[in-house]
């Protein structure tokens, strides 16, 4: 089967008890070419905002995570890991 790339993707966290794991959030995020004023336009949201978000939901609910695993292009924002340490 082949893929239709439409920039459509979403972001989740999961809890982890070092066998399984369990989505407790997702949220959708598109690219800013899907928007018709592109990063300007209103609706648009950075994944890594996207992120955050899920985090500060899941400190929200008195979970602390020991490890957060995310992929290689969350590690080149540096305003995303400088507020991640803050947590």
């Amino acid at each position: 089967m082949g893929k239709t790339d439409n920039g459509i993707v979403i972001v989740t966290s999961h809890l982890y008890d070092g066998e399984r794991t369990l989505p407790i959030d997702i949220e959708l995020y598109q690219s800013s070419s899907s928007f018709p004023s592109g990063k300007e336009d209103k609706e648009f949201v950075k994944k890594p905002d996207l992120a955050l978000k899920l985090i500060h939901k899941t400190l929200s609910r008195k979970y602390r995570p020991g490890v957060v695993l995310m992929d290689g292009g969350y590690g080149n924002n540096s305003s995303f890991l400088e507020e991640l340490e803050r947590l």
